[in-house]
């Protein structure tokens, strides 16, 4: 089961009337609810209006000036469609304000003698009972199927991470398929088994936190999977134990780069290499601190990235550059016991990368 396209995400010219605007945009989220029985369907609507009048960056004011005034509204409906947009949100919502606010407007309506929707008990009875991660063996990209049931009805949530935090996150009944896939293409590179879920969960709240980061540095890119989602993402969160706690390594960066230098005896210890070695270390400190040191293909191309981005490199220093890469992809890659394959296939990617940035600066000319 894929989220389904609610038709309210087009940009719109801005009416005149602001009332105007937002009853219209109340009275379609209120249309939605009718003749939605599937508690998975019911979510699916709920997490895509919510992702479109909540906002992390701000929510109080989402709060303030959009869903508390529909609150009011599906209230003021007095509908089927009305109560069970009360009941949904009240299961929902992403802050417990918002929940219980949903909460007691559904109880008032309740007692004039609205009739329960369908799923109104089951909404809230999600539980998650596993989980299964497909990781690289470099750590660039993970997947995540959770195991999840509503009495004896079971579906899962699959979240697929890399460097970028969440790639897709979606709901589905085919968990068992999704699982046994990914058993198989379980081998050198690739490995698959059941984690605990407080674990899990942490990688899951990492990745999500590297999208909202994402979010507030670009407001103007719209391939985020989360904000659709994020309201039945945070429904199994909460459903889980607490995240494990991650004791996070103290950012020694000159220490590191002394080590580094101290292990790798054939790279150049010039002004250039040094620059490129710090600036490598803190980018891993500012990207996993579950694992700030780690090489991996991933980790060099971001690197690289951020370096062609902010204008750091010139043809002068290449050498520097590619002898401060492969000696970290041979050094980081011993430490952490990669086996042979992996560590020639990160070193040909790594080369592969550094050709392309010497062919990017020969293109563009001096600076």
């Amino acid at each position: 089961m894929s989220p389904v396209s609610r038709g309210r995400k087009s940009k719109k010219k801005k009416p005149q009337s602001l009332d105007s605007e937002l009853r219209a945009a109340f009275d379609d989220a209120l249309a939605e609810y009718e003749g939605v029985t599937d508690v998975l369907d019911v979510e699916l609507l709920t997490s895509d209006l919510l992702g479109e009048f909540w906002s992390p960056r701000d929510p109080e004011r989402s709060a303030r000036e959009l869903l508390f005034p529909l609150l009011r509204y599906a209230a003021k409906d007095q509908s089927a469609a009305g109560f069970a947009l009360l009941r949904a949100v009240a299961a929902l919502a992403p802050t417990e304000e918002l929940r219980e606010r949903a909460r007691e407007t559904a109880e008032r309506q309740s007692a004039l003698g609205m009739r329960e929707p369908s799923w109104a008990a089951a909404i809230e009875a999600v539980e998650v009972t596993g989980c299964v991660r497909q990781t690289d063996v470099f750590g660039d990209h993970e997947v995540l199927v959770f195991r999840c049931r509503r009495g004896e009805t079971r579906h899962g949530l699959v979240a697929e991470i890399d460097l970028h935090g969440l790639d897709d996150v979606y709901l589905t009944v085919e968990e068992d398929k999704i699982i046994n896939e990914l058993e198989k293409d379980e081998g050198e590179f690739l490995s698959c088994g059941e984690i605990p879920l407080a674990e899990a969960r942490g990688i899951l709240e990492a990745a999500m936190a590297v999208n909202d980061n994402l979010a507030e540095a670009e407001p103007d890119e719209d391939d985020d999977p989360l904000p659709e989602a994020r309201a039945y993402v945070l429904a199994r969160l909460r459903a889980m134990p607490p995240a494990e706690s991650v004791v996070s390594e103290e950012a020694d960066v000159d220490g590191v780069v002394q080590e580094f230098f101290a292990a790798g005896k054939d790279i150049p210890d010039n002004e250039d290499s040094r620059y490129f070695a710090a600036a490598l270390v803190e980018l891993g400190y500012a990207l996993d601190e579950r694992r700030p040191l780690r090489a991996s293909p991933g980790r060099v191309e971001a690197y690289l990235a951020d370096l062609l981005v902010e204008g750091e490199i010139d043809e002068s220093a290449l050498d520097s550059l590619r002898a401060v890469v492969l000696g970290w992809a041979r050094w980081r890659g011993a430490e952490e016991g990669l086996p042979t394959a992996a560590a020639e296939l990160l070193l040909e990617e790594a080369e592969a990368m550094l050709a392309a940035v010497a062919e990017e600066l020969a293109y563009a000319g001096p600076r």
